[in-house]
């Protein structure tokens, strides 16, 4: 049986607070398994938080469009978009 959100919410933000990210994120990888709505885009944004904190700024970028795709109301998922709109793959196509 799985925990119900608040709960497994509950216990990726401690590992964010202790610096467990990549704890953190599992959890919420695994919230958003199965989720197309991405709790409005909550999920993403978490996602976005921890690969950024990982030093994946790829993965983050992509999170974070999903959670501005899922609500691009809430201002907070736009200005993470400043922290990883500058990522991309030219260096790759050299």
């Amino acid at each position: 049986m799985t925990p119900d959100f608040n709960v497994l919410e509950q216990r990726a933000s401690m590992f964010m607070e202790q610096g467990a990210n990549s704890r953190a994120l599992k959890i919420y990888l695994h919230m958003a398994d199965g989720d197309s709505s991405l709790d409005a885009g909550y999920l993403g944004f978490r996602t976005d938080e921890c690969y950024e904190r990982l030093g994946d700024r790829h993965a983050a970028k992509y999170s974070n469009v999903r959670a501005i795709e899922e609500n691009p109301a809430i201002e907070l998922y736009s200005s993470a978009r400043k922290r990883v709109q500058h990522v991309g793959i030219g260096h790759l196509m050299r």
